[in-house]
């Protein structure tokens, strides 16, 4: 990457930013290093710097917005954050360092190793693949692992209201919007989207996080977080409460 004064960042090989990233995961002692710099807790803890900042940039745009247009208008008391795989890590560690932030959901994501040790204190939500799916996608028993094993550890510490949910057969690219872009059966033949309906996958990813983010932000009655729902036969539903 050139910037316009002249300075010149190298991108990094995928092996270089998945030792940054397994830092974040499972520490070693040989700490990685980027740009001379030793990374002894990963990358991770970086990336949610930008939420954080965003948050306090718009409780002072409350206070008092320069141009008066947002002053006394933003609800930053009600505040989520939510994401899918990298993105998931990363909503899971700004939960972590910031308070505010009242509601997580994860999708399909391992916990960074400071998220696993402190525990979460918002309401949390993880969405995610079955066993079996998981190895339908020629997925390592090492990935298995880190994921059910970091994102459960979480989920069983919570100390309030907390959900796990399964979707059979559903992919991890079921959960972003790639099946949005590419024909269906062309993306199951690619071996990109599982077995599931894409659209089904959807309708049930928006139907839970709309209910997550309605019950623990707006305060509304969200009946589909109580427990295993007829309609969605394909998901198993856990849920703790305090």
């Amino acid at each position: 990457m050139a910037f316009p004064d002249g300075r010149k960042i190298a991108g990094l090989t995928k092996n270089q930013l998945n030792l940054l990233l397994q830092q974040s995961i499972r520490p070693v002692t040989n700490t990685p290093t980027l740009n001379g710099q030793g990374f002894k807790d990963g990358i991770i803890p970086y990336f949610p710097q930008d939420a954080v900042f965003t948050l306090h940039q718009l409780d002072s745009l409350n206070r008092a917005d320069p141009n008066g247009i947002l002053s006394g208008h933003l609800d930053t008391q009600r505040a989520g954050v939510f994401g899918v795989s990298l993105g998931g890590m990363v909503a899971a560690e700004a939960c972590h360092l910031e308070p505010r932030l009242r509601a997580c959901l994860v999708m399909e994501a391992p916990m960074p190793a400071d998220v696993v040790q402190a525990g979460l204190q918002q309401p949390s939500m993880w969405i995610l693949s079955d066993l079996d799916t998981w190895r339908l996608q020629h997925w390592s028993e090492l990935d298995i692992d880190e994921h059910r094993t970091t994102m459960r550890a979480v989920f069983d510490s919570l100390p309030g209201d907390g959900y796990f949910m399964q979707v059979h057969k559903m992919f991890h690219l079921n959960l972003t919007d790639v099946p949005l872009l590419i024909y269906p059966p062309l993306g199951r033949m690619l071996g990109l989207f599982g077995p599931i309906d894409a659209d089904r996958v959807h309708h049930i990813v928006n139907a839970y996080t709309l209910a997550f983010f309605d019950r623990h932000l707006k305060g509304r009655p969200a009946a589909l977080l109580d427990g295993p729902a007829a309609q969605y036969p394909d998901v198993r539903f856990e849920t703790r409460r305090p």
